[in-house]
C-alpha cells in the first residue's frame, strides 16, 4: 500500500450497538474496494475482521479491527469496534484515534443504548459524526422513523443526505439529496442511475429542504440564499456539508444494506468527499519534563499515540498508533515519553483485518501498526527523544465487576495471573489486584461476558485454565461485653515441661479505636520477662480471628494476674496460654462479625430511578439522598454492604439498559445481621473440619 498525504486520508471509527451490522459494513467496503474477491459474512465465519475463535464462536466483535480501504485516490482507515458494552475500551480507543465516527443503526430498531452512548462519547470529545441506517432490506425497516428518533435524541443537526427507495423486500437504492439523482440495484446486481420516482417527488423535496435548512443554520452565505429563495448550487451545498461535519455541527445520515451491499458505494464516495481529513492544526500535549502545555505542528518532529495493543504468544506484540505529527520510517527508533525509554520498531504495517500490508513510512494523520514494542502500553506517547511530548492518556470507565480468580491446576497460579495481566495490556479495563487481607487474586472488569471471554482467551493463548468465583469480603470480628478469663498451659510428661498461666480481662472499645494491650500485674505473679510474650500472643491470636477467621478489632486486653513455674515456664508457654484465654474469652464476650460498608454514588437515567432504588433496598443499601446530575441523569447516594456489591455492575446495567454507572468508596464497618453472621461462621467451621480431615 502506498503512502498517503494527510489530505488524502480519512480515519473513521465504525461504532454502534451490537448486531447493528458494523462488521458487515466494513467487510462490504473491503469487497467494494476489491481487497477481497468475496464479501465476508459474520454469520458463516468468513469475515475478514472477526477472526479470533471467541469472535467466530459468538458471531460478534470482541476487539477493534483496522481495515484500510483505497477509494478514489483516498485511503480510508476504518476501525471496526465491538457493540457489546463490556468492550468499551475498544470503542474509546477507536474514537480517540479517528477523526470521524460513523454510528451504525439498524433500520428496524433505531437508536439503541450503545449507539446513544457512542454519541455522548463523541460529543464529549467534539468528534464529527455521521450515521448509517443499515439493514434497510430487513423486515420492519423504517428509515424515516429512525431519522425522527435521531433528531429527537440528537438535535436538528441530524439530516439525511440520502433517502431510501423502498424498504425491506423492496429496498433497491437511494435518492442522493445533494445531487438529486438516484441509483438502484437491479436483479442482475448492477447499479443503474434513474430518474427520481414520481411518487417520491414530494418526499424528496421535503428532505432536501430539511438538509438545506440545517446547513443554512451553520453557513451564513447559504442562509442568505435560502431566505431569498435563490437556487443553491450542488457544490455550495456539498462544501457547507463538509464544513458542518468538520465543525461537528451537521451530522449526515446515509442508508443501505451492508449484507446485500446496497448503496455502500455511495457512502464510500461520501466519506471521501465530505468527511474531514486529519486536521492541519497544531496538536496539544505537555512537556514531559515539567508537564507544561506545548504545541506540536503536524509538520514538526514525529509524535504518535498508541490506542490499542495486541499480545499474542504466536503473532507477537502489536501496537496500533495514530501519528499526530511528522513522519515515521519503518526502521526508526522511537522514544516513549511516558515510560522514558527508547524502542526500535519491528516494521510498519497497515491492516485489512488480520492481513498486514507493509509500509516504508507513514505521515501525520495516518494510522499504523508496529511490532516488538515491549515496554509500550495503550495510551503511551511515542516521539523523538530530542523533541519529547506527552499526549493526554486515554481514560476508561471504572471496572466495577470484581471476581476472584484462581488456576484450576495446582501450581499454575503465577502463570494464570501473569497471563491475565498480559490480557490487561490488550484491554485496559481488565485489572488484576491482590487482596492483602483475603490473600485472593482479584480481576476487575466491565461485565461478565468480558470475564468469560477472558478465561477462554487465557486458556487458548497461554495454555492455563482459570476459574472465576465470588470474592471473599474482608470482615472483622469484635465483642460486645467485658469478660475475665483464665488461660493455662501445663505440660509435664517427663523432662523439661511447659507452664504458663494468665488471667485476662477482655473488653470492647469504641469502633475504629483498634486493639490495646495493657498489664496491671502486681507482686510478680507473671514475671516481667514473660509479659512481652503475652502481648505478642495477644496480637497474633487476635489477627488470626476466633469465630470466623477474620481479625478481631476494637478490643482491650489487660493482663492482671497469673502464675509461673520456676523451671518449666517459658515465653512459648505464656504465648500458648494467652491464645487459650483469648479464644475462650472472646466466645464468652458476645462476639459479632462486622462487615465493610461503602459509600456509593449511582448515576442513572431519571426514568429508571425508582427501579434502581428498589434494587438497592433489596441489597440492604441505605439511600442517603438524590441529586440531578445533568442531561436526564439522577445521582443516587447510598451506603451498601460490600457483600451486596457482588455482580451489582451486571444488574445495574441490565436495569438501566446499559446507561447506569456507579462508584464506591470505603466508609466504615458495622455489625452484620445475625443470619448472615451465622452462615459465615458455619462456613468457616465447615472449612476447618475439611482441613483437619486432610
Amino acid at each position: 500500500m502506498q503512502d498517503y498525504a494527510s489530505e488524502n486520508l480519512r480515519n473513521v471509527a465504525v461504532v454502534g450497538h451490537g448486531r447493528a451490522g458494523k462488521t458487515s459494513f466494513v467487510d462490504a467496503c473491503l469487497f467494494n474496494a476489491k481487497v477481497t474477491k468475496r464479501q465476508g459474512r459474520v454469520d458463516d465465519a468468513t469475515s475478514m475482521l472477526d477472526t479470533a475463535p471467541e469472535e467466530t464462536k459468538r458471531g460478534m466483535s470482541i476487539s477493534l479491527s483496522l481495515a484500510a480501504v483505497e477509494w478514489k485516490g483516498v485511503k480510508i482507515n476504518f476501525i471496526d469496534t465491538p457493540g457489546y458494552p463490556d468492550f468499551v475500551s475498544e470503542v474509546k480507543g477507536a474514537i480517540t484515534a479517528c477523526d470521524t465516527a460513523l454510528i451504525v443503526l439498524p433500520a428496524s430498531s433505531g437508536v439503541e443504548t450503545e449507539a446513544e452512548k457512542d454519541w455522548i462519547l463523541c460529543e464529549e470529545m467534539n468528534k464529527p459524526r455521521a450515521f448509517l441506517v443499515n439493514k434497510m432490506d430487513r423486515e420492519h425497516a423504517d428509515f424515516f422513523k429512525v431519522v425522527d428518533e435521531m433528531r429527537v435524541k440528537f438535535g436538528s443537526g441530524v439530516v439525511p443526505v440520502q433517502i431510501p427507495i423502498g424498504a425491506a423486500d423492496t429496498y433497491q437504492g437511494v435518492v442522493d439529496l445533494l445531487r438529486m439523482k438516484t441509483k438502484v440495484r437491479t436483479h442482475d446486481d448492477e447499479y443503474v442511475a434513474t430518474d427520481i420516482p414520481e411518487s417520491m417527488t414530494e418526499e424528496v423535496n421535503e428532505y432536501k429542504q430539511k438538509l438545506v435548512e440545517a446547513l443554512a443554520d451553520f453557513n451564513d452565505t447559504l442562509l442568505e440564499k435560502f431566505l431569498n429563495g435563490d437556487e443553491i448550487p450542488e457544490e455550495e451545498i456539498g462544501q457547507a456539508l463538509a464544513d458542518g461535519m468538520a465543525a461537528a455541527k451537521v451530522f449526515p445520515v446515509y442508508c443501505g444494506s451492508a449484507l446485500k451491499n446496497i448503496s455502500l458505494h455511495k457512502l464510500l464516495t461520501g466519506i471521501v468527499t465530505y468527511f474531514p481529513a486529519p486536521s492541519t492544526d497544531a496538536v496539544m500535549g505537555v512537556d514531559p519534563s515539567n508537564d507544561e502545555p506545548i504545541e506540536r505542528a503536524v509538520d514538526g518532529p514525529f509524535s504518535a499515540q498508541v490506542f490499542k495493543t495486541i499480545v499474542d504468544p504466536f503473532v507477537g506484540r502489536l501496537s496500533f498508533m495514530r501519528v499526530f505529527s511528522g513522519k515515521l520510517a519503518a526502521d526508526a527508533t522511537v522514544y516513549n515519553s511516558c515510560r522514558e525509554t527508547s524502542e526500535r520498531l519491528g516494521g510498519l504495517f497497515s491492516m485489512q483485518g488480520s492481513t498486514q500490508l507493509r509500509l516504508k513510512e507513514v505521515g501525520a494523520g495516518d494510522i499504523t501498526v508496529t511490532s516488538k514494542l515491549a515496554s509500550t502500553k495503550t495510551g503511551d506517547t511515542l516521539c523523538t527523544k530530542d523533541n519529547p511530548i506527552k499526549y493526554e492518556p486515554i481514560t476508561y470507565p471504572d471496572s466495577m465487576l470484581v471476581m476472584a480468580v484462581s488456576a484450576k491446576k495446582k501450581g499454575e497460579e503465577e502463570k494464570a495471573i501473569g497471563s491475565i495481566e498480559k490480557e490487561g495490556d490488550e484491554d485496559p479495563t481488565i485489572i488484576v489486584v491482590k487482596d492483602k487481607e483475603t490473600k485472593q487474586a482479584l480481576v476487575k472488569g466491565i461485565g461478565e461476558v468480558q470475564i468469560d471471554i477472558l478465561g477462554e482467551r487465557v486458556a487458548r493463548k497461554f495454555g492455563v485454565d482459570v476459574e472465576f468465583s465470588e470474592p471473599r469480603v474482608a470482615l472483622r470480628e469484635t465483642i460486645k461485653k467485658t469478660v475475665k478469663v483464665q488461660g493455662k498451659h501445663k505440660k509435664q510428661s517427663g523432662g523439661h515441661g511447659q507452664y504458663g498461666d494468665v488471667w485476662l480481662e477482655i473488653s470492647p472499645l469504641p469502633a475504629g479505636t483498634g486493639n490495646q494491650f495493657t498489664e496491671t500485674i502486681f507482686g510478680g505473679s507473671v514475671p516481667r520477662q514473660y509479659i512481652p510474650a503475652v502481648e505478642k500472643g495477644t496480637e497474633e491470636t487476635l489477627a488470626q480471628g476466633i469465630i470466623a477467621g477474620y481479625p478481631v478489632v476494637d478490643v482491650k486486653v489487660n493482663l492482671y494476674d497469673g502464675s509461673y513455674h520456676a523451671v518449666d515456664s517459658s515465653e512459648a508457654a505464656f504465648k500458648t496460654a494467652t491464645a487459650l484465654a483469648l479464644k475462650k474469652g472472646v466466645m464468652e464476650a458476645n462476639p459479632v462479625l462486622l462487615e465493610p460498608i461503602f459509600d456509593m454514588s449511582i448515576l442513572t437515567p431519571e426514568y429508571f430511578t425508582g427501579d434502581v432504588m428498589g434494587q438497592l433496598n433489596g441489597r440492604r443499601a441505605r439511600i442517603m439522598g438524590m441529586d440531578k446530575a445533568g442531561r436526564d441523569l439522577t445521582e443516587i447516594k447510598a451506603q451498601i454492604p460490600a457483600i451486596e456489591l457482588y455482580k451489582y455492575a451486571t444488574d445495574l446495567r441490565a436495569q438501566t439498559k446499559g446507561r447506569g454507572s456507579f462508584t464506591v468508596k470505603f466508609s466504615h464497618y458495622e455489625e452484620m445481621p445475625k443470619k448472615l453472621m451465622d452462615d459465615e461462621i458455619a462456613k468457616y467451621q465447615e472449612s476447618k473440619g475439611k482441613a483437619s480431615e486432610k
